[in-house]
């Protein structure tokens, strides 16, 4: 009998494919880069096509290094970046369209213009942006579909038979009604769209598709699709918790409660099976990796390995100082405008100087996103707050968080706890996980207790403030 759960997990940056065994252990991951680009100022795109290639490339190279078939694998979960947007031809499976990434602003102002009619629609969302892409579409409406880059991947996995999403995904895209957990019917008539263009609303996990033959050797159920930070967070046990990728997200359940209590801090379907929706409160630093990214280039610092080496070796900045804000910033401001900015530089300031202020200015803004959701909901903060993502690899950004933040980080053992999620979704889905067989998957391989005191990590904080918002 097939036991393996296949994970595929997409997002900005990367893409990847892992297996998990029922009982929580990673078998086998395998990882490919995922090409933006931006060929005008607030434009991000990608090619759905490639992204397609590389989600099958990566299963049958993860399958293979695992010595297994596709006929090991029990059921497949997918997630996914949330509220990008591709539209493709259903006649031939092929987009029409580039893939625009969430991040992409070209729907700062429609999204302004959509607020005035009634419709609370943030700059981000597919909402913002989709009459724009379809004003750029040749191909006749009737043979148009639309989606999150998860739909677009389960229609290619099912060879074209399911045009489906779910409730994580299909809310950040802006057009999900709440009230009946349907598409936003008033939303669509304002925009002059027909419901046909848009994916089948499915349950979290559950029977949602069949692989083709051709995709890995064998008709797999599609047994779960879910937004990535969503994902992350079942697989930190529904609590709270950090991813840190393009960007940081911090996401805090709130169970079955809707909580709307900040713009910048939103509120986000979590999952939604079996007639039951739960939520969650998210807050983001818009540029984390993405600006360490950067910067490691423009300063020369290194790979990431130097460049973590770089920021341990000096207790301080040496009066340097960062604002990751490639993309603006996130919460608590919501201020699109604000850039990127390094300063506090002197004679004396070294490689080792920028670069642990680097890694303190991405903290110091998720010290400000963690603190306003907290502010805001009056949900009392986690002592331990556990961290995933490629970001979390290296202890020295580790240590500076537990400092910063003033409490104990723990790491998740997976590191890409978004598969991980999908991989409990789907076993979930095909009813081969309880609830005590979950918890093996929330698994956690290191621990960072603060060094300094609350009150010095205060401190620091409100030097960076006047520094960065006075500068």
């Amino acid at each position: 009998m097939p036991e393996l759960l296949l994970a595929i997990d997409v997002g900005t940056s990367t893409a990847r494919a892992a297996l998990f065994s029922p009982g929580g252990a990673l078998t086998a991951i395998a990882r490919a880069r995922l090409t933006s680009v931006s060929l005008a100022p607030g434009r991000v795109e990608q090619d759905a096509l490639r992204v397609w290639r590389t989600v099958k490339t990566l299963a049958r190279k993860v399958l293979a290094d695992a010595g297994r078939t596709g006929a090991d694998v029990a059921a497949i979960g997918l997630t996914t970046q949330r509220a990008s947007t591709v539209v493709w031809d259903r006649r031939t499976g092929r987009p029409v369209s580039p893939l625009v990434i969430w991040s992409d602003l070209r729907g700062v102002e429609r999204a302004a213009e959509l607020r005035a009619a009634g419709f609370f629609i943030a700059p981000q969302q597919a909402a913002a942006k989709l009459e724009a892409i379809l004003s750029e579409v040749e191909t006749p409406a009737e043979h148009l579909a639309f989606g999150n880059i998860d739909a677009f991947l389960i229609w290619k996995m099912s060879g074209g038979a399911v045009h489906a999403t779910d409730a994580s995904q299909a809310w950040p895209l802006g057009y999900l009604d709440l009230a009946t957990m349907g598409w936003n019917q008033a939303l669509m008539a304002h925009q002059g769209l027909d419901e046909r263009l848009f994916p089948r609303l499915v349950d979290t996990w559950g029977p949602i598709a069949r692989t083709t033959p051709g995709f890995l050797g064998a008709a797999i159920p599609i047994a779960a699709d879910i937004a990535d930070q969503q994902s992350a967070l079942i697989a930190h046990g529904e609590t709270a918790k950090v991813t840190f990728g393009t960007s940081a997200t911090f996401d805090l359940a709130t169970g079955t409660e809707f909580l709307f209590r900040s713009p910048t801090a939103p509120p986000f379907v979590l999952s939604r099976a079996a007639g039951e929706a739960r939520f969650c409160v998210e807050g983001m630093v818009l540029s984390a990796g993405s600006a360490l990214d950067w910067l490691r280039g423009v300063c020369r610092l290194g790979n990431h390995a130097r460049f973590e080496a770089l920021a341990a070796s000096v207790a301080d900045t040496g009066g340097a100082w960062f604002l990751p804000a490639l993309q603006g910033l996130g919460a608590p401001h919501g201020d699109v405008t604000r850039r990127a900015t390094l300063g506090g530089l002197t004679s004396a300031t070294t490689q080792a100087h920028i670069a642990r202020a680097a890694l303190e200015g991405v903290t110091f803004r998720l010290r400000e996103v963690f603190d306003h959701v907290h502010e805001a909901t009056g949900v009392a903060a986690p002592d331990i707050l556990g961290v995933d993502g490629g970001l979390t690899t290296h202890g020295a950004f580790l240590q500076i968080q537990a400092d910063i933040l003033a409490r104990p980080i723990r790491r998740h053992a997976a590191r890409e706890a978004t598969a991980c999620g999908a991989a409990i979704c789907a076993g979930r889905g095909i009813g081969l996980l309880t609830g005590a067989d979950e918890a093996a998957f929330t698994r956690y391989d290191a621990a960072f207790e603060p060094t300094i005191s609350a009150e010095e990590a205060d401190a620091r904080f409100t030097r960076w403030r006047a520094n960065v918002y006075t500068s």
